[in-house]
This record gives structure tokens, sequence and C-alpha cells, in this order.
């Protein structure tokens, strides 16, 4: 399959590891951008999905984009909204899914845990990632996830930023 100018393969989306590291703050341009963007709505009552996104500060970000609703108290994630930057990753549209039907077993703790400690806590979380297939580095980029409110602006979701780097 060919997803944004990368080959994907089957295989490889299937069998590839995700290696991150955790990150103190972010460092890519666009998540340092969206991170200072979240911050100074946060300060102002929370960033609202409907009202803060989309938006013409944040239109050249959509494509890295995505919005998670907490499914059963957190237990699992509703892909509301997967940016095209995610094709890349799994090599088609995950908009729909459940987290736990992209993700399994201990990758799957791993990744709703933390957005679990988002959506408890408020605190982002940055994470370096890799797409190692076969011991060659595949596809790099920062994760930012950051909690946000939904259109009633009632519940925490989570937003995260996948930003790529050109590596």
């Amino acid at each position: 399959m060919q997803a944004l100018g990368l080959a994907v393969d089957d295989r490889i989306v299937d069998s590839a590891l995700d290696v991150h590291t955790v990150l103190a703050a972010p460092v890519h341009r666009d998540a340092c951008f969206l991170h200072e963007q979240w911050r100074s709505h946060a300060a102002a009552g929370g960033f609202m999905v409907g009202i803060h996104i989309p938006s013409r500060k944040l239109a050249r970000l959509l494509p890295a984009l995505s919005l998670y609703e907490p499914v059963d108290r957190g237990r699992d994630f509703h892909v509301r909204l997967a940016g095209t930057a995610l094709r890349r990753r799994f090599g088609r549209d995950i908009t729909g899914c459940k987290l736990s039907e992209v993700f399994t077993g201990k990758t799957f703790d791993g990744y709703a845990g933390r957005m679990r400690r988002v959506l408890a806590d408020g605190e982002p979380f940055v994470l370096e990632l890799r797409v190692v297939h076969e011991g060659l580095t595949r596809l790099r980029f920062e994760w930012l996830g950051l909690q946000v409110f939904s259109p009633d602006c009632r519940h925490p979701w989570i937003m995260t930023g996948h930003f790529l780097y050109a590596d």
C-alpha cells in the first residue's frame, strides 16, 4: 500500500515495534506551537473542541491532530478524528476505530495508560516515537497528548499531535 509517499506493507504495519522516549517538553517546532496554544487556553478554562479546534491559528497542524473520546471511563478510547499523518503509521484511516482495535497487549496498555493520566491530572505527555521494523526505523515522530474538552464543554477528551521528522 502507498500512503503519503511511504510504501507501507501490511506486514510492516502489523509487526512494527513502537520504541518511545519520554521527553520533558516538546521539541518539534509544530509540537511546541501546539503546546503553547493549548497552554494559553488551558489557563483560561480549557481547550474546547468546536471552539478552539479547528481554528485558523491551528489550520496548518490539522493533518497532525487526532481526537480521542474516552469509552467506559477511559478503559478504551474512540478515535473521533485521526489526522492524515497517522496514515503513515497505520497505512489506513483509523477514524472511528477504538484504540484497542489499533493496538493490543502491552502497547495498548502503555498508550491508554498515558491517555488516562492526562484525563486524570490534565498534564500533557510528550514522546519521541520510532516505528521500527526489522531493525530499521521506518518512521520517527513526536507525539504530544493534551487534555481538551468535548464540544459540550463537559467531558475531558484527549487531543494528540503526531509530528513527523523528515530524517
